[in-house]
């Protein structure tokens, strides 16, 4: 799922305007334009640094460091969004947000991954319960109990597993 990036959008939005608007106040007239303007980054489309940029049915990607285009076509706007990217204060902030996004990726793949175990190791420990549960239950409590007990070492370190207790 691509990031968008609400304050660039702003920005970028911003800087169109001022840029083409000239002495006859046209801003009023080319807001609309830029209506349905996006910016945003998606990672897992590509690892190099890049941000995206789509107005209406156009969209182009940039890469990053160095800035250069690396797919798409938006016309005349192409030549803005340089300059705009350009400017050291956004390219910086766009690498920062670039280091952001893929860094909270991994943290959100790590946590998805130790979610899974913890939810393995519950189910290893419900399917544990019942079979104490049922060991209990019955006649011979203790020797049932010293039973499951070596077949839970068994499972969980394998074969030669000793018993630590006596």
């Amino acid at each position: 799922m691509p990031e968008s990036i609400r304050v660039f959008e702003n920005s970028l939005r911003e800087y169109l305007l001022n840029v083409q608007a000239d002495s006859y106040n046209t801003q009023v007239k080319i807001q609309h334009k830029y209506n349905n303007l996006k910016v945003y980054m998606d990672p897992k489309k590509l690892s190099t640094p890049h941000f995206w940029v789509s107005v209406n049915i156009s969209a182009v990607c940039y890469q990053i460091d160095p800035l250069e285009k690396i797919d798409g076509s938006m016309g005349s706007d192409e030549r803005f969004v340089m300059m705009w990217a350009g400017r050291p204060n956004i390219n910086g902030e766009l690498k920062k947000h670039w280091v952001y996004i893929t860094r909270s990726n991994e943290l959100l793949t790590q946590q998805v991954q130790n979610e899974k175990k913890v939810k393995e190791n519950m189910e290893i420990s419900k399917a544990e319960l019942k079979e104490a549960a049922e060991a209990v239950t019955g006649s011979g409590v203790k020797r049932r109990l010293k039973a499951f007990e070596a077949r839970i070492r068994m499972k969980r370190y394998g074969k030669n597993a000793q018993r630590t207790r006596g």
